[in-house]
């Protein structure tokens, strides 16, 4: 007796194991799509601000591989903005990690450009500087020598972090792009307090994008539209009517994105 009560109780522990196993199997599945849809928030918010911060660099100088790059990677962003709305979570992370991956490209190449110019406008105020005695003119031309070698070096920091830690680099690459900007405002500031006649020195805030602008107006004159473009890019200002982000946005052209038709038809 005691022995059948045992093997009914077997049976009827299994039948529940059983009957609970694919409500645990649903769970499971439910879960994953919730971690996506956790990722792909973050993942989409922090898109937006990358892209916003790297469009004036891009568009600026409309260097043909960069923008190249900066369209697929807007493009694939949208997708996957398309597809969250739509509860589509696992696409929309697997677009998100394409787009943040172009993304992480794009920004070492601007990166390597930017240091580059960043050493030869560095290179080109030096010139005239240190003929100088002027000790601020100096000073400042010290410390965007300075910015310049950091930013490159959080740059190749980054370039060695893990592969899918695709935020966290691309936020370093972000600390090292706003160094080498910082560096080609030394620049202009160490050219400009050079040429300040020395009865009209006195203390001026060299991060006033105004009065910075009214002094390269004023004492560079021989350089000026090149200067004035140059601090303009340095404050992250788009140059002329319209971005590059704008300019794919009016029209995003998301058909070149060959996944795209595949995911329609999916959904």
């Amino acid at each position: 007796m005691i022995y059948k009560k045992i093997q009914v109780a077997l049976v009827l522990f299994l039948v529940s194991f059983l009957a609970v196993e694919p409500s645990f199997s649903q769970r499971t599945k439910s879960s994953l799509s919730s971690g996506n849809q956790r990722r792909s928030e973050k993942g989409l918010k922090d898109s937006k601000y990358f892209f916003f911060f790297i469009n004036p660099s891009v568009s600026n100088n409309r260097v043909e591989e960069e923008v190249t790059i900066f369209t697929e990677a807007l493009r694939r962003d949208l997708i996957a903005r398309i597809f969250y709305m739509k509860f589509a979570f696992d696409i929309s992370f697997e677009e998100i990690k394409k787009s943040q991956t172009l993304l992480i490209e794009l920004y070492r190449k601007v990166l390597i450009r930017e240091i580059n110019d960043s050493r030869n406008v560095l290179n080109e105020a030096a010139a005239e500087v240190l003929q100088s005695e002027d000790y601020m003119s100096k000073k400042y031309l010290a410390l965007g020598y300075r910015s310049s070698k950091f930013a490159e070096k959080v740059m190749l920091m980054a370039d060695n972090l893990p592969e899918k830690n695709f935020s966290v680099r691309l936020y370093e690459y972000v600390r090292a792009m706003k160094n080498v900007k910082m560096a080609k405002r030394y620049a202009v500031a160490a050219l400009v307090e050079k040429r300040i006649p020395p009865d009209k020195k006195q203390r001026i805030n060299y991060q006033d994008y105004d009065r910075v602008k009214q002094l390269i107006e004023e004492y560079v004159q021989d350089k000026k539209e090149r200067y004035l473009t140059l601090h303009m890019d340095n404050y992250y200002k788009v140059i002329g009517e319209k971005s590059m982000y704008d300019i794919i946005m009016d029209d995003p052209g998301l058909e070149n994105i060959p996944e795209y038709e595949q995911y329609r038809k999916e959904k």
